[in-house]
This record gives C-alpha cells, sequence and structure tokens, in this order.
C-alpha cells in the first residue's frame, strides 16, 4: 500500500537537451550556440570518462539532469542507465547527496532486509524534505522505530477485523450510492471515479461520520489532495526553497486539508458521547489533534494512490479478459450461496452479510487476479537511506549517509522469474495464502523483508467490495473514448507515479446495469 507504482516507455535519454523545458528549434545567438557546444561537449566528455572498476559505477554527465530525469521519468531512467552500464549498482547525484540504483538479487535482498536502512530517510529527500547531519546517527534509527511503532499501533486500532464487520454495511452503501449515480448505463473513466469512490471508502474508515456522510466536503479534499500530489514537480523537489507556484499550492493544500480534518477532531471531542469512528478511537488513545490528522493524511494518500490504482486496474484488466471476469464472477455467486440471505434483499445489503473471514479467505480467484494485476502495474520504486555504516553489496561499498533506489520490476518485470512477463495470467498465483510465492519466485507487490504492508488487508478489502458489487451489478467492456471495445489491456505507464494511468488516449468502462 505504502509503494507507489510506475510504466515503460522508450529510454529518455535520446539527446542531450530532451529533459529541457523549451524548444530549440529557433535560432539562437552565436555566443549562446559556442555556449551550448562547449556544454555539450563537457558532458559528453563525462558522460563516457572511465569508471574505477572497483567502486560502484558512477553515471556521468550533469547532475541536475540526472536528478530531473530520475525525478521525472523515474522507471526510464533507471531501466535505460541499467541497459546502458551492464552493471547492477550505478550511482548518481541528487543534489550534493549521493544515490545508488540497485538490481540483482543480492541488491534486493539486501535493500528490503538489512535493519541499518532507513525507510522513512529514504523518502526524506525525494519528498522536498532536507536532510541534514543528524540524520545518519544511531539516534534517528530508534527515533524512526519508535515513531514507526506507535504508527502500526494506531493502523492496527482502527483496522481491527471485528470494527471492518461492523463498518462493512456502511461501505457497501456508500459504493452503492455511488452507483445509483452513475444511472443505468453509461461510460466511466476509472482513473477518476474508482479513485474517487477509494478516497470515499478511506475517508469513512480513518476518519468519522460526519465527515463520511458530506460528499462536498469529501470532494473539497479529494481535490486538495490531487493539488498537493500536483505540487511535487522535479523544480519544487530539487529546488524547495525557491517560492515557485507549486511550492505555495503544496503549501496552501496542506494547509487546508489540515484545517478541515482539525475541525472534525475538535467535533469529535466535543461529542456528547464517543463511538467507535477511527477519530474516536484516536482521541481515546490519546493523541493531539496534529498526530490524529497527520496519521489519517498518511492513510488517506497511501490509500487513495495504491489501493485506488490497483482497483481500478483490476477492472480494466476484466474489461479484456472474459474467462477471468467470468470466474471473479462466479466466485462472488458462490458466496453469496454459501452465506444466504434473504434473496429480496439489495444486492449491496446481501453482499455486505458475508463475514469477514469469507472475504479474507474464501476468495482465491479474484487474489490471483489482483496480484497478477499488482505485478504487471506495480513498478514503482523503493527508497531507502544507508543510517549507521558504510555497507557491502555486490563487493562495493555503498557509503554511510548515501540513499539507495531499488524498481519492483527488476523482479516483476523479469523473465527469470515472470515469463513473458507484459502477459496478464493470474495463473502464475495459484494461492491465496499471503507470503507465498510461484515455487521461489519472489512478489514485492505488497511490501516484503523488513517493510511489509501494514495496510494490505484493509487494502484487499477496499478492491474486493468494489469489485464484488460492480461484477455483480454491471455487465461491462473496456471501449476507447469513441466506444470502441478494446480487444487488450493497455500498457501503464511507470512514469506515473501518481495515477500509473494508461500511455495514450484514456480508456473507459462502458457498462449497463443489470441488478439492483
Amino acid at each position: 500500500m505504502l509503494n507507489a507504482a510506475s510504466s515503460s516507455r522508450l529510454p529518455w535519454f535520446e539527446s542531450l537537451f530532451t529533459w529541457m523545458p523549451w524548444d530549440f528549434n529557433v535560432a539562437l545567438p552565436a555566443p549562446v550556440t559556442g555556449l551550448l557546444l562547449v556544454l555539450g561537449t563537457l558532458y559528453a566528455r563525462s558522460v563516457y570518462s572511465g569508471n574505477d572498476t572497483s567502486k560502484i559505477y558512477q553515471l556521468g554527465g550533469f547532475s541536475i539532469v540526472n536528478a530531473w530525469t530520475f525525478f521525472n521519468k523515474r522507471y526510464d531512467f533507471l531501466r535505460s542507465n541499467f541497459d546502458k552500464t551492464g552493471h547492477e549498482l550505478f550511482a548518481f547525484k541528487v543534489l550534493h547527496y549521493q544515490v545508488v540504483a540497485m538490481s540483482g538479487e543480492d541488491a534486493r535482498k539486501t535493500f528490503f532486509n538489512e535493519k541499518r536502512l532507513s525507510f522513512a530517510k529514504g523518502y526524506q529527500l525525494f519528498m522536498g524534505g532536507n536532510p541534514d547531519l543528524k540524520d545518519i546517527k544511531m539516534e534517528a534509527e530508534i527515533e524512526e522505530s519508535i515513531e514507526l511503532g506507535a504508527f502500526i499501533k494506531r493502523l492496527l486500532k482502527i483496522f481491527r477485523k471485528d470494527r471492518l464487520q461492523d463498518v462493512m454495511p456502511t461501505m457497501f452503501a456508500d459504493i452503492n450510492g455511488r452507483m445509483e449515480i452513475l444511472g443505468a448505463e453509461g461510460k466511466i473513466n476509472p482513473f477518476k471515479d474508482i479513485y474517487d469512490l477509494v478516497f470515499q471508502l478511506t475517508v469513512r474508515m480513518t476518519t468519522c461520520e460526519e465527515l463520511a456522510t458530506d460528499l462536498r466536503m469529501i470532494e473539497r479534499m479529494n481535490d486538495l489532495y490531487w493539488k498537493l500530489e500536483k505540487s511535487s514537480t522535479p523544480a519544487s523537489l530539487l529546488l524547495p526553497w525557491f517560492p515557485s507556484t507549486a511550492r505555495k499550492d503544496k503549501d496552501e493544500a496542506t494547509k487546508s486539508l489540515y484545517d478541515i480534518l482539525s475541525h472534525y477532531v475538535d467535533l469529535r471531542r466535543k461529542a456528547e458521547e464517543p463511538n467507535s469512528d477511527a477519530i474516536d478511537l484516536l482521541i481515546a488513545d490519546g493523541a493531539d489533534n496534529v498526530t490524529i490528522v497527520s496519521f489519517v493524511l498518511n492513510i488517506i494518500f497511501a490509500g487513495t494512490v495504491n489501493t485506488g490504482m490497483l482497483a481500478s486496474w483490476t477492472l480494466v484488466q476484466l474489461g479484456v479478459n472474459n474467462e477471468w471476469k467470468n470466474k471473479a464472477i462466479a466466485e462472488i455467486q458462490n458466496l453469496l450461496t454459501t452465506y444466504p440471505t434473504n434473496s429480496h434483499d439489495p444486492i449491496h445489503q446481501r453482499l455486505s452479510a458475508i463475514p469477514m473471514t469469507a472475504w479474507e479467505d474464501e476468495m482465491p480467484i479474484i487474489e490471483c487476479v489482483t496480484r497478477e494485476t499488482l505485478r504487471t502495474i506495480g513498478n514503482g520504486t523503493a527508497l531507502r537511506r544507508n543510517l549507521v555504516d558504510d555497507l557491502q553489496v555486490g563487493g562495493k561499498t555503498i557509503d554511510k549517509g548515501a540513499f539507495m533506489a531499488y524498481n519492483l520490476g527488476d523482479v516483476h518485470m523479469n523473465h527469470k522469474y515472470y515469463p513473458d512477463p507484459h502477459k496478464f495470467d493470474p495463473n502464475r498465483f495459484n494461492t491465496a495464502e499471503e507470503n507465498s510465492h510461484q515455487g521461489n519466485v519472489p512478489f514485492l507487490g505488497w511490501g516484503t523483508g523488513r517493510h511489509p504492508c501494514a495496510g494490505i488487508k484493509v487494502a484487499k478489502f477496499e478492491i474486493k467490495i468494489i469489485l464484488a458489487l460492480f461484477l455483480s451489478c454491471y455487465e461491462y467492456e473496456l471501449v476507447d473514448p469513441s466506444g470502441k471495445p478494446l480487444k487488450r489491456s493497455p500498457q501503464p505507464d511507470r512514469n506515473d507515479i501518481q495515477k500509473n494511468r494508461p500511455i495514450g488516449e484514456p480508456c473507459f468502462l462502458q457498462y449497463r446495469r443489470t441488478k439492483e
């Protein structure tokens, strides 16, 4: 749930200035042309200069070019440079910080299992933070462990199985309410409408009834969230001190989101009777407003990006794979037969009566489908920072203080582990048991090693109930903007770390309601 995903394009670096945000198809003054030629010559010399074979391969070129492209086209940058260098490790600079890109089995095991690597500090620089020297002291690791432990404790408190069972009817009612707005037939953009639905469900589970039922406020929060996401531009991350429009948007969106959530926390503090809503549970636990708001925003952000992405792409994949769509529908119908309810009740009420244990343990087909979907689209880049000592990987030294980057496509798009990796084939996963592999094949979609996904159960639950109600109520197919059916799923843009949308023109789900 905390891993953002991203898709394949051609290698980004076709020429020296392809990264620059202006057009060079104009006549330039002679001094400018001369300067560009000098810079180009210096750049080319640095690109092709020798490297010490006893050390990690250092990318040449201007560091700002490497850093810009790492932020802007991360998947292409990593894959193309692994291909060009032929090394399993290479290094480059972001500002004055060293970043080591890693691939291969040994590097993967170290990256995900080495206790000296910091998860939180790894993302600090890449979220616009400015790491300082105290970050690489042991105290930072201890502080991070305490903070992470407190976060996980709160997460487990609000996502208890009994609480999810209690809130299930309301969540199904939320989904059904959105579906009623859609009408009997039409088409939706899954990368807008399904994301909005996931946002609402996540707000439902992490805040309070007063906010969860205020659709206008949820829409306002949703808009602010995407405003905040879009403010994370390469310029704002590389130049966080610069008073840019993106920086202003980020500050305004952050303050507005805090004010909204803090208002509802105060509202619940003043309530005559506490209830079982998430905010009430956190208040009872002694958390202050800042802690509660920070926690809720972290969950909403992670849930919306990752759960929304997976739910959207699963519906897209099933829209062009009738065999698996029919298997999934049969599995849902089997649950309704196994746990019978009044057949005259609306379908969302019948589904909401199925026990939580069945949603977790009795849906192997949908488990395989979502797992394979996550494999094909879940190719984001995980980040760490080496906090304590110099680290040996593959006979090379990663310095203390260095940042590290590992792209999940190193496994998920690897022919060694997954033959014909771009093919959608849920048969690769023949068990619903979590942490299982097909033989010894690694799967990183839900985290691994020291950082498995803490919200895996609730993420899967959200996706399953969305799929269950959508597949039970609609016949649908995947179409292009003109309404023409598509025969195959589009490829995801793995450089789009926010929504992982398809490359090229948008696609839609064209639906017809068949059951109330």
